[in-house]
């Protein structure tokens, strides 16, 4: 398994791309830069894109998802979001990418409170893609249309307890790192450490 990081956006969004070499299988998690940029690059190798994760809907995360749909790639969401998609996704939900040399599982984690839809997904119980939900040295704000201050708690809470092991890979470059660990971030994170 491998991952591509695409940062640019409206404010050093990440976007990444789970592959595998093998298969030239691929996913899109967070489409918050430019399409062509990374369809581009996953013509470039050769890969086939089987589905885009939005991971919220903030407009700054939903960037060109008229491109993905003329390109035919389904599109994942929460189910509490409001866009059109071709699959709604469940809290808890796990679903299968691709089985070349291991087999890829995400596992949808709802997590609102930057906004009521948001996800992060777990990948072979070690990678955790949080958007806004949780930055490398911070978290997502809650004072926006559609945020939900009073479950941001929980939601730190819930990320606290995997394992300190799992990596972190968030939706923007904010942080001192572009990702991080759960360990560094109950050590050094004061919204974790005081969920």
């Amino acid at each position: 398994m491998n991952i591509k990081t695409f940062c640019g956006g409206y404010d050093s969004n990440f976007c990444y791309v789970v592959y595998d070499s093998g298969s030239k299988e691929c996913c899109i998690i967070d489409p918050s830069i430019p399409a062509q940029e990374v369809l581009i690059w996953i013509k470039q190798q050769n890969f086939k894109p089987l589905f885009v994760i939005i991971m919220h809907s903030h407009f700054d995360h939903i960037i060109d998802l008229d491109q993905y749909q003329k390109a035919k790639i389904p599109l994942y969401a929460h189910t509490s979001i409001k866009l059109e998609v071709d699959k709604r996704l469940i809290d808890d939900e796990e679903f299968n990418f691709f089985i070349a040399k291991e087999k890829m599982n995400f596992k949808v984690l709802h997590t609102p409170g930057h906004l009521y839809d948001c996800i992060c997904l777990l990948l072979n119980e070690k990678h955790l893609f949080t958007s806004d939900t949780l930055f490398v040295g911070s978290c997502g704000r809650t004072d926006l249309q559609g945020a939900e201050p009073h479950k941001m708690p929980k939601t730190l809470q819930r990320l606290k307890q995997l394992p300190d092991d799992t990596i972190v890979y968030p939706g923007h470059d904010y942080g001192s790192t572009p990702t991080s660990t759960i360990e560094k971030q109950k050590q050094s994170n004061k919204f974790l450490k005081n969920s």
